[in-house]
């Protein structure tokens, strides 16, 4: 792997230095996209280069991001030559199956039916979900039939919420590597981060996704294994300080369909509830 040092940031992610803050991040999950190893698995050696690349990607965003590591990333290397990141590998020459468009069907392709002994059906209408006006590049939901759209307004508190009862359900949606930055920068980020927290108390149902898989190690070996074994605890304190449920993802699309599918049949309870069906969910249901 090339190293960092001699890697100018901007050039990898195809920036330039004057270059927004929403535009590192765009660019961020650009080149992530592009460079997953997962799209790699064919060949053990390209997998190999792509782990490394997407390695240097998430730390030039971590500098990047972050106000004083940019500061003193951009004076360090103010007057250093860029070097040009190696090009993008080739596609591989088997052939690749088209991407699904993301107006293609997803998930279940029926509304949901409620029933209960002694009750007529009745079918539960698609929602809508409200998205915060300062989530970055929100979840759009298209393609699944339960959620009839999205509606962007400033919320309480959390990323997701259902329009139709706003009060039951929160959603706080966290990348990997954002998550990554906030445990291991424990004295600037966590207090922050666990403040934005702190409303979602008022939701009798709160859930935290994480979309990206936790496989965060630098080092490797046994301190690698460490600070992972450090980020799940850290997880596991937040249910326990916050009654916070924890959803795990390994992508975009996967976590986009879980807040969907949450918020589904959260509020199937309660309109079952509304409809003489039963109660709704409570504090600890699943």
């Amino acid at each position: 792997m090339r190293d960092e040092r001699t890697t100018n940031y901007y050039t990898l992610l195809e920036l330039s230095p004057t270059a927004t803050l929403a535009e590192i991040k765009k660019a961020w999950h650009e080149q992530l996209q592009v460079w997953h190893p997962d799209r790699f698995n064919h060949s053990p050696v390209l997998h190999r280069k792509a782990e490394a690349r997407t390695q240097l990607i998430n730390q030039a965003y971590q500098t990047l991001s972050d106000p004083t590591l940019r500061t003193n990333y951009d004076t360090a290397t103010q007057n250093a030559p860029s070097t040009t990141p190696p090009a993008r590998p080739s596609p591989p020459p088997r052939p690749q199956p088209a991407p699904r468009s993301r107006l293609d069907p997803r998930g279940p392709q029926s509304l949901m039916m409620l029933s209960r002994q002694g009750q007529p059906k009745t079918m539960l209408p698609a929602i809508t979900i409200l998205v915060d006006t300062h989530e970055h590049l929100p979840y759009e939901f298209q393609g699944l039939v339960r959620v009839a759209g999205t509606i962007r307004q400033a919320l309480p508190a959390g990323d997701y919420a259902i329009a139709e009862a706003p009060e039951i359900f929160c959603v706080e949606r966290r990348h990997v590597e954002e998550f990554n930055t906030i445990f291991s920068n424990p004295s600037d980020n966590r207090p922050r981060f666990l403040q934005e927290l702190e409303p979602l108390l008022a939701f009798p149902h709160r859930f935290l996704v994480i979309e990206g898989t936790i496989q965060y190690s630098k080092t490797g070996g046994r301190l690698g294994q460490y600070h992972k074994n450090g980020m799940m605890d850290f997880l596991d304190s937040l249910t326990a300080r916050f009654g916070i449920k924890i959803v795990y993802s390994d992508g975009r699309e996967e976590a986009e369909e879980r807040v969907a599918n949450l918020a589904v049949m959260h509020y199937a309870y309660y309109f079952a509830e509304q409809q003489g069906f039963g109660r709704c969910l409570t504090e600890g249901d699943l």
